[in-house]
């Protein structure tokens, strides 16, 4: 009698555990992933990011399909909180100080604040975070996570651009059909010479040029972040830190600029214009512009399009991969969810589909050849024009994209791995120059700049006068030892490259 009684409490305590273990199973079963507990509340991600106008009309759609996505795969809800460009740096630098809730912000450009965001702990280290929930973005970036790492700690996650671009011109593609120019055989700033001198006579209505960014669109350096102190041939030769304004190239190239404003190609009131130069040329006031370029033309697609002359190769450095750059506040209060989230985007494509294009069917529509039509949708709707939302390469490739290469789809695939082929890499790809230890020059240097840079560079200040006031005060402020302090920097970080 006893032993059956022995038996019996064997067999319940034997039920109970099995019962114990069945119940651990089901909790289990409820998480998914490294961690991500479906059985807690839903945590709310507040989410801001830098737009340029007003906020989309259709955001909030966008947001409620957005966290249907996002609850049945991280059980996390999402909040964007878009922030003008021009109030972006005090908005987070506000909600820092104040504690407001930020759980994810991206910075633009990214190479302007990751830094000075590091060293004062407003952004946090997330290396351990990311080993643990970033798979799918350490796979997507692999070696471009070096570009946010500061001291050798990871603090962003860079968005994801398809391919790097170029540097050239823009130019009116009315105005190259009217006069028969054959844009290909653009190869040099010298060649556009003739072209700009049969437009200027035969178009009166129209401005010639206008010089925007002509250091850096139409010089070739790795400006290694701020740019007192370059590296030539955009690094893809050696690490020597050279100053931008003694160089050969930089001199050659103001002293043209400087012919085509004494020829009136360049409008005397460049310098204070508040008119862009895209908004020039789609009012058709405007002929030619130093710019990006791209393998597709994809200008081409635009409203008012507009054709590439592509002067310098695309190189890959540093600061390409640093315009959009995603950080975890430092209060934020889940960081793993931030980074969850931000994995998502590269992991399900349906997601980075609609923040990048918003809703199938009403923003935009699918083609048969996998193409997708944004033509009825705009920014201020919903149409994210910047690669900031997980894998660009993944994204589906839009209508206006194709129309430079016939709007065929197989010749743009091939271009775009031709191009990819075809692209450098700087030498100095992944150096991140601390400015710390000579932040007062800089800022010297940057009130030097400021004062002459836009009116040298616009052809407004004669070079062979004015180049050497403007080294020797930049000297004077410090440049020098900017050089030699970007020089140290870099020679300490290629001996860890090796």
């Amino acid at each position: 009698m006893r032993n059956k009684i022995l038996s019996l409490l064997l067999s319940v305590i034997l039920m109970v555990a099995l019962a114990g273990c069945s119940g651990d199973k089901e909790t289990n079963t409820s998480s998914k992933g490294d961690g991500i507990n479906f059985d807690e509340e839903p945590f709310t991600l507040t989410v801001a990011y830098a737009v340029n106008g007003d906020t989309p009309g259709d955001l909030a759609k966008v947001q409620e399909k957005v966290n249907e996505i996002t609850l049945k795969k991280i059980n996390a809800k999402v909040e964007f909180k878009p922030v003008a460009v021009s109030a972006m740096a005090n908005t987070y630098t506000l909600a820092a100080s104040s504690g407001e809730k930020l759980d994810l912000i991206m910075m633009l450009p990214g190479s302007r604040y990751i830094t000075q965001y590091a060293s004062t702990n407003m952004i946090r280290p997330l290396d351990e975070i990311v080993d643990q929930y970033g798979k799918d973005i350490q796979t997507s970036l692999g070696d471009i996570l070096e570009v946010t790492k500061v001291n050798g700690k990871l603090y962003g996650i860079p968005g994801k651009r398809s391919y790097v671009q170029a540097k050239g011109f823009w130019l009116h593609d009315g105005l190259v059909k009217k006069h028969n120019i054959d844009v290909s055989q653009i190869k040099s700033v010298d060649d556009l010479d003739p072209i700009l001198e049969k437009i200027h006579a035969s178009e009166p209505d129209v401005q010639t040029f206008f010089p925007t960014g002509v250091s850096y669109y139409l010089l070739n350096f790795d400006n290694l972040g701020d740019g007192f102190g370059v590296l030539r041939d955009a690094g893809t030769k050696d690490l020597k830190v050279v100053n931008m304004l003694e160089t050969e190239e930089y001199i050659n190239t103001v002293k043209k600029v400087r012919e085509w404003y004494q020829k009136g190609y360049i409008s005397k009131d460049f310098a204070t214009t508040q008119t862009t130069p895209t908004e020039m040329m789609d009012a058709n006031k405007l002929f030619a512009a130093p710019n990006s370029t791209d393998f597709a033309n994809a200008q081409l697609g635009n409203k008012v399009p507009k054709q590439y002359a592509t002067i310098h190769a695309p190189v890959d450095i540093t600061t390409n991969r640093q315009t959009y750059i995603w950080s975890v506040p430092a209060i934020a209060k889940r960081p793993e969810k931030s980074i969850q989230f931000l994995n998502l985007t590269f992991e399900d494509q349906e997601l980075a589909t609609l923040l990048k294009f918003g809703i199938e069917g009403e923003h935009f529509t699918k083609n048969s050849d996998g193409s997708i039509d944004t033509s009825k949708s705009n920014s201020k709707t919903f149409l994210q024009y910047w690669p900031i939302w997980g894998d660009g390469e993944k994204y589906p490739i839009e209508m206006r994209e194709l129309v430079g290469l016939g709007g065929d789809i197989e010749k743009y695939n091939s271009a775009f791995e031709e191009w990819k082929k075809n692209t450098k890499t700087s030498k100095a790809f992944g150096f991140m120059f601390d400015p710390q230890p000579v932040k007062t020059e800089i800022a010297s240097c940057t009130a030097v700049m400021e004062q002459y840079q836009k009116l040298l560079e616009g052809g407004a200040l004669d070079p062979d006068k004015y180049l050497k006031i403007i080294n020797d005060e930049l000297y004077a402020a410090g440049l020098q030892k900017i050089i030699d302090e970007k020089q140290k920097q870099l020679d300490a970080w290629a001996k860890t490259q090796k």
